[in-house]
């Protein structure tokens, strides 16, 4: 048939009409597509992959998307959280378990014993490794929203996979053995969303929310049941999305590294810049000394935290301990003279010229934290050094002498130390007496001195005291401006003596 005038001046205007209609529908909901991929037992299985449409080659958080088997099918996280999530800036994939939607198979998921079951850990699995396989995702900063009943498989992989950084369990239910997970000190943020007339996943839920160690951790009331409360709860899909920012984008990448002391030794760490910065953005940073008994893994978690509220880390292994033990060199306290032991000093002061020389990291707003033999070499290193604005003490030692002691007395910089009554050496007397008077030999009044009456030594009242991560968290969020932006051209002398 063929049209004229009007009704072709019609049909023309509908084509432009509709074309505009699409390509504003592809603008608002980006990129998605169907795809497929087959668990380690050969389960064909199928899902929505969303990605967002980058501005940067920067590699992007990835979040798995698990329904509750049998119940509901991958679309119920197309319709309400997988594009949110892309339009924030992560890579979303939502599946269809074994036996159930497009990944139905021979049999159906009603048919299945309990022994078929315990497959779907091997969808989860699957899912992961399909997601972390892409090209744009990292493959660090992995989380998963699961619901009901498929919250367990999501945290008995959580307990396996340390490219897992984040969980959102939607009226989860747990065995014990996930309960177990999430109660240890390895576990991971949490956040548990139920609805408030749901009592028995309420009750669930808020005992996982108690008994975590990670302060990030929350607890969202809704309306309903599942999944479903996205569909019942007005700004659900918001709030998850913006604890995920928090806990999963905002973690930026870690790297190693490596940088050399003046006197020669290789000294080897771990580099985190924040999420979400631009190319021009410069944040402030901590450099992180451990003490005598540990190695830079002591402050894994604490690095973690930082990077949330927009703070670079250094972490690093000092000489003779950990990745920087030198060939021909010794082992701190095996065979580390005591005069190479001395000089620990100088591989802080090469950590934080390393650290300061690094393109995201704002040179002007530098903090130290150290714990016990750490102490005195993070002082007698910042001595001089106008980029240290403030240092955290985890039981000092000894009281400082020589240069760290006039870091405290002249510098003009707050320091917060801390400590516990019942920590007593046997030959040198009270830990806690020594850094009460490291605390009292700084001039700030702003320095603060927190005394524990069974808090253990060092970094080892991170465990004991779970507050205190906090606590030093936000110290250096305060005394380090972070979230302001750095001082425009303001440099400062690297003359150190």
């Amino acid at each position: 048939m063929r049209l004229r005038g009007r009704n072709r001046l019609f049909l023309v205007i509908f084509a432009f009409a509709f074309g505009l209609w699409q390509g504003s529908l592809g603008k608002a909901f980006g990129q998605s597509s169907a795809v497929s991929f087959v668990t380690e037992d050969g389960w064909k299985l199928t899902g929505s992959l969303y990605l967002p449409k980058q501005t940067s080659n920067d590699p992007i958080p990835g979040v798995v998307l698990l329904s509750e088997p049998g119940w509901e099918d991958r679309s119920i996280f197309e319709s309400y959280l997988a594009q949110d999530l892309a339009d924030s800036g992560f890579a979303a994939l939502s599946i269809d378990f074994r036996g159930t939607g497009g990944s139905l198979g021979e049999r159906d998921l009603e048919s299945f014993s309990q022994e078929d079951l315990a497959g779907i850990q091997l969808d989860v699995r699957a899912a992961l490794e399909f997601l972390s396989s892409q090209a744009m995702v990292d493959a660090d900063r992995i989380g998963i929203v699961a619901a009901s009943w498929s919250a367990d498989y999501a945290v008995l992989e959580a307990a396996e996979n340390p490219q897992i950084q984040a969980l959102v369990l939607i009226s989860g239910t747990l065995g014990e053995t996930a309960k177990k997970y999430l109660q240890s000190d390895h576990s991971i943020p949490v956040l548990g969303v139920v609805g408030k007339d749901d009592k028995e996943s309420f009750w669930r839920m808020a005992q996982v929310y108690a008994a975590s160690p990670r302060h990030s951790s929350d607890l969202l009331l809704a309306v309903g049941y599942g999944a479903g409360m996205f569909s019942h709860t007005k700004g659900l899909e918001g709030k998850v999305v913006q604890w995920l920012d928090h806990n999963l984008k905002a973690l930026g990448a870690e790297t190693e590294v490596s940088f050399r002391s003046e006197d020669g030794w290789t000294l080897h760490g771990r580099l985190r810049i924040p999420g979400g910065m631009n190319g021009s953005t410069k944040v402030p940073g901590v450099v992180m000394i451990h003490g005598a008994r540990h190695d830079q893994q002591t402050y894994y978690g604490l690095a973690q935290e930082l990077a949330k509220q927009g703070m670079a880390t250094l972490r690093f292994d000092w000489r003779g301990k950990g990745r920087s033990i030198n060939a021909g060199k010794g082992r701190y306290g095996v065979d580390l003279s005591n005069e190479e032991t001395g000089k620990t000093y100088l591989d802080v002061i090469a950590a934080i010229e390393f650290f300061a020389l690094q393109a995201g990291v704002d040179a002007s707003r530098i903090g130290l934290i150290a714990a016990t033999a750490g102490t005195g070499h993070a002082l007698q290193a910042a001595y001089g050094d106008g980029r240290i604005q403030t240092v955290v003490l985890l039981t000092s030692a000894r009281a400082p002498k020589g240069e760290a002691k006039q870091f405290l007395t002249t510098s003009g910089k707050p320091i917060f130390a801390i400590a516990s009554t019942e920590d007593i050496n046997y030959n040198r007397g009270s830990l806690a007496e020594e850094t009460r008077q490291t605390y009292l030999f700084s001039n700030n009044k702003e320095s603060e001195f927190l005394l524990y009456d069974d808090a253990g030594r060092g970094s080892e009242m991170f465990k004991s005291k779970p507050e205190l991560e906090r606590m030093i968290v936000r110290w250096f969020a305060e005394k380090l401006s972070a979230g302001k932006p750095a001082n425009g051209g303001l440099e400062f002398s690297q003359d150190r003596r």
